[in-house]
């Protein structure tokens, strides 16, 4: 099944694979939480009879490991995030209902895929440009020889693609999407095309207008990440001065108009103790903020500063901090890259459960791998073996390699092959058919960086009681 069929309404199957989540009782239930938002007084039943029906929706698929760790994401944590965005951003609300039943429709969809040997996409990462109007220390935005900017139409086909996949969530990275957005509107028509999907954007937020946020406004499936590095003085240190204040603007600037926003934050050796604390989260919250990522620094890009990687001991604090926050029901959604792997079954990349295609139109197992394993305009052509994506990710030896190492790692507390099992990823990226990226440093495989990669991921697993 395409993604615009997808987007008119074709289950695919999807029904009779995950039971309620296309059944008339979860379109019954859907439509009761569209009808109280009018009503104050029934918020919190409602949305606690939502949660109880997607859990049961991802229950239905119950011999399914990774499905059911799922479920943990929609506890007593999620039921304070959906209410709070009832109550908040009831225009952002109706959209996320859309988002919810898509998403709860795609995991018997995904089952279905896995079952049968195939890519089970949840996301897809598309890089619209690689171009950004700051100059963060450390960022692998526009590390290569030159600007790249992803023409819309093939963005159109990757999400389209992606969305034949299983992709239920489109993210968008860069570079800085919404200089692409000022250009030619790249940002709000793709989301145009797929009302459907929730489009979460990561950006700096300085480059969000009234104009723009009008448009986002009236669309209501846009998820700005805005960056944050913690406080006022840690955000313009590393962003540049006035960037925190920008973005409480933008935010403020969203709010008014019903878009549901959350920030980013890159987790350094300087920050990773102050965005630990119940005080950055206070502060987000009372920002507007309605979810988070959290995103460890990674050694790739411009000039990349080994003494800004975290501890060992700064990344188990975040882990601690995180988990401690949705125990006590913060009211935000919270996302952490490289410590959630026990909820989500070990790491997603790789095609497992996302890839990426950056700006210049290559393909690459995960955000962080500074690889390529072709380009997404060559498939189908006489210069690509690869008729799709689709074929790319399940074919491509850099993309098998992957997930057979992914696969080989039973301690979920340590999944990422990138910063937890590096010695495995070089295996991935010596292969013939893998090319270094262009935010691939000297070093990164057999040098300092390699050496400094090594270290952590040894102190990690020993704080964590894994193999060391």
């Amino acid at each position: 099944m395409t993604g615009r069929a997808a987007e008119n309404g074709d289950s695919g199957g999807a029904e009779g694979s995950s039971g309620l989540a296309a059944g008339p009782v979860m379109r019954a239930t859907l439509a009761a939480a569209a009808a109280s938002f009018r009503f104050r007084v029934f918020h919190r039943s409602v949305v606690r009879t939502l949660g109880r029906r997607i859990g049961a929706a991802l229950r239905h698929n119950s011999n399914d490991p990774d499905t059911l760790a799922n479920v943990e994401w929609f506890g007593a944590h999620l039921e304070a995030f959906f209410l709070r965005v009832v109550e908040e951003r009831p225009l952002a609300a109706r959209a996320l209902l859309r988002f919810v039943a898509t998403y709860v429709r795609d995991v018997g969809r995904r089952r279905m895929s896995r079952r049968a040997g195939l890519p089970a996409l949840a996301t897809v990462v598309v890089e619209p440009t690689d171009r950004c109007n700051l100059a963060c220390p450390g960022c692998y935005a526009a590390a290569g020889d030159r600007p790249h900017d992803l023409p819309f139409e093939t963005m159109v086909r990757v999400v389209d693609e992606a969305i034949g996949m299983g992709a239920t969530l489109i993210t968008i990275s860069g570079g800085e999407p919404f200089l692409r957005e000022r250009a030619d509107g790249a940002v709000t028509r793709l989301a145009a095309r797929f009302p459907g999907h929730g489009f979460l954007v990561y950006t700096n937020g300085t480059l969000i207008d009234d104009e723009v946020a009008s448009r986002l406004g009236r669309l209501g499936n846009v998820f700005p990440a805005i960056s944050v590095e913690g406080s006022e003085d840690d955000t313009d240190a590393r962003r540049g001065s006035g960037v925190y204040e920008a973005g409480r603007s933008v935010r403020q600037r969203l709010a008014r108009e019903g878009v549901m926003t959350g920030f980013s934050v890159t987790v350094t050796r300087e920050n990773a103790d102050a965005v630990s604390t119940d005080a950055f989260l206070d502060r987000r919250i009372a920002d507007g903020d309605l979810f988070g990522w959290f995103f460890l620094l990674q050694p790739i890009g411009r000039s990349p500063r080994l003494d800004l990687m975290v501890t060992a001991r700064q990344r188990l604090g975040l882990r601690e901090a995180i988990q401690r926050w949705r125990r006590a029901g913060r009211p935000l959604f919270l996302g952490d890259f490289w410590n959630d792997g026990a909820l989500v079954g070990g790491c997603l990349a790789g095609g497992r459960y996302y890839f990426l295609v950056r700006a210049s139109g290559d393909v690459s197992p995960c955000v962080f791998a500074p690889v390529t394993c072709g380009n997404v305009s060559e498939l189908g052509s006489p210069a690509s073996e690869y008729s799709s994506l689709k074929d790319m990710v399940l074919r491509h030896p850099a993309f098998v390699r992957f997930r057979k190492e992914q696969a080989r790692i039973r301690d979920r507390d340590v999944p990422c092959l990138l910063i937890d099992h590096p010695e495995a990823f070089r295996r991935v990226a010596g292969l013939a058919e893998c090319r270094p990226a262009g935010n691939m440093p000297a070093g990164y495989l057999d040098g300092a960086i390699a050496d400094a990669l090594d270290g952590s991921a040894r102190e990690f697993r020993r704080l964590v009681g894994g193999p060391s």
